[in-house]
């Protein structure tokens, strides 16, 4: 907590960086991304999805070819499917939580390929470097790595445009002097074009 109170101190976080706000409770500093307004795109294929079953519950009683009605059930229940994880991508936010009161960062996020929103919990003694890294967009992203049954990588905030890398590298010097990577941040001015060694991300 002490450590934690002295890189902020020395090197204050801004209050918006790249995709997430951050915000700062008591013991706590909190990164999110902005929830997706909710669309008519997965309203629209759910419907269409519900009028192909319905069409193929005609198909039955009008005795249609075998062939046709399992098309349209099928066309059907692919279609409710998609509706239901377009629904769940359009509810995606990304979200870290450091907590210093309980010496732990909780990560939420949505799985990339079912949609499902996850949680983990990782103790900051797990976690074993942060780093900015480039994205392919030419933007920046900040990234932690830490220990859950293997070494994993999760993204804290992404899309930091190059005008923001001074806030984002107070931010990372603030977050390592919290996990206890490296040493106690000093006050200074960050500099933009400094060296890292990335070669424990290779």
């Amino acid at each position: 907590m002490p450590r934690f109170a002295d890189a902020l101190e020395s090197n204050p976080a801004p209050r918006r960086l790249g995709d997430v706000t951050l915000r700062y409770e008591p013991s706590m500093l909190i990164g999110e991304t902005p929830r997706a307004k909710a669309t008519w795109r997965s309203s629209l294929v759910f419907l269409a999805g519900v009028g192909l079953l319905l069409f193929s519950a005609g198909g039955l009683v009008l005795q249609w070819p075998f062939g046709v009605v399992v098309t349209l059930v099928l066309a059907g229940a692919v279609a409710i499917g998609a509706a239901v994880l377009l629904e769940r991508f359009e509810k995606r936010q990304r979200r870290f939580v450091a907590n210093f009161g309980t010496v732990s960062l909780r990560l939420d996020f949505t799985s990339p390929i079912a949609g499902h929103a996850r949680t983990l919990v990782v103790p900051f003694d797990s976690v074993r470097a942060t780093a900015l890294l480039r994205q392919g967009d030419g933007a920046s992203c900040l990234c932690v790595d830490f220990e859950e049954r293997g070494l994993l990588r999760e993204v804290l905030v992404a899309h930091i445009p190059d005008d923001q890398l001074p806030d984002a590298e107070r931010l990372e010097r603030v977050l390592k002097g919290a996990f206890g990577l490296g040493d106690r941040p000093a006050p200074a001015e960050p500099d933009a074009t400094r060296d890292r060694d990335l070669s424990t991300f290779e």
